[in-house]
């Protein structure tokens, strides 16, 4: 449960949620340290999942509106020009949107290779934190 501040008291203090786990605890100081020693890496990062998540919009904004066509095409599918051109440029979104989410993918994996170069101080961080917690219990 967390401690009730007035207003004033809020604005003068951090309030710290202590039911960390360890592993979280480390992804954000992982997240913090490469934040303060490479900030362009942490910022390319947040640009890449922004395209993956824009693209990926993309494709269901594209699957959806051919689904709308097909369902209200009257007759012969063949004979309709404007769902087929639909469907050409559909197809052709999808694969140009397809190559970015997979080079998406490789820059995400590329990105994490080298944030793993700073685990081991967010690590530390995360256990210097879990030893001091586990101090309190020494009597």
């Amino acid at each position: 449960p967390n401690p009730i501040f007035s207003p004033e008291d809020q604005a003068k203090t951090t309030v710290v949620d202590f039911t960390v786990t360890r592993r979280g605890l480390e992804e954000q100081l992982l997240a913090r340290v490469i934040r303060h020693e490479s900030k362009a890496l942490e910022e390319q990062l947040q640009t890449v999942m922004e395209q993956v998540a824009k693209n990926t919009r993309s494709l269901l904004q594209l699957d959806e509106e051919l689904l709308e066509r097909l369902s209200a095409n009257q007759g012969n599918l063949l004979d309709d020009d404007a769902l087929i051109n639909v469907l050409s440029a559909t197809k052709t979104m999808a694969l140009d949107v397809q190559k970015k989410l997979i080079t998406a993918d490789e820059t995400r994996t590329s990105i994490r290779e080298k944030r793993e170069t700073y685990r081991p101080a967010a690590t530390r961080g995360a256990l210097l934190y879990f030893a001091i917690v586990d101090m309190t219990s020494v009597s």
